[in-house]
């Protein structure tokens, strides 16, 4: 066995800092509940990477992707999923604050459990993640003999890039509480991550394999 760890640490870097709905997620739900809520969104961002690797490395990923009706499926619950958050965010920018003018810094307005679980369900419902590792994951390992440890090696690196990056977004939206208290403000980013989420929701929903 080989692993090119070097090689795919680098296009998994690429891939993590590029804005995606995930990135979105993390800050709208850091917003939402603070840094608790932030760590707990990539946390089941993060883990979600596992599940990817574990399908990839079993042949289901591929199984997944040449049945139009599982693509068609798996397409349908995520993208739901992604425009339901968006438009609770846009709902939310409708909802008068109870203050007028000024909210609290840590709104709490989600637990860190949901928070969690709407960023594992966000993840492995995204069937172009689970592409990325059907086709990134045989170009950096040769599998004589344990193609799911191998997996899940690769998936490690990636949590761990994906976690580090993620947790940085986490801690600039609570850094910045206090701009946040400003009702304006909070409003506009509960738009632009609403806008956002439902945008990734669309296009998944009319995305081809």
């Amino acid at each position: 066995m080989s692993l090119d760890v070097t090689g795919f640490a680098l296009v998994a870097t690429i891939l993590t800092i590029s804005p995606g709905q995930d990135t979105f997620l993390v800050l709208r739900n850091a917003t939402l509940g603070g840094f608790a809520a932030g760590i707990g969104t990539t946390a089941g961002v993060c883990s979600g990477l596992f599940l990817h690797a574990t399908l990839s490395a079993l042949g289901l990923s591929a199984i997944i992707m040449s049945s139009a009706e599982v693509f068609s499926a798996v397409k349908f619950l995520g993208a739901t999923y992604l425009i339901w958050l968006g438009l609770q965010s846009l709902v939310r920018v409708r909802q008068p604050t109870r203050s007028g003018d000024v909210i609290a810094a840590d709104r709490g307005d989600i637990s860190t459990s949901v928070a969690a679980r709407q960023g594992f369900l966000s993840n492995a419902l995204n069937p172009r993640t689970a592409a990325f590792y059907l086709a990134l994951l045989p170009q950096f390992a040769v599998f004589p003999d344990s193609v799911l440890v191998d997996s899940l090696a690769l998936a490690g690196v990636h949590f761990v890039i994906a976690f580090a990056w993620l947790t940085l977004l986490a801690a600039a939206a609570h850094r910045g509480q206090r701009l946040l208290r400003n009702t304006q403000v909070s409003r506009a980013m509960d738009f632009i991550a609403g806008v956002a989420l439902l945008g990734f929701g669309l296009r998944l929903a009319f995305a081809r394999r």
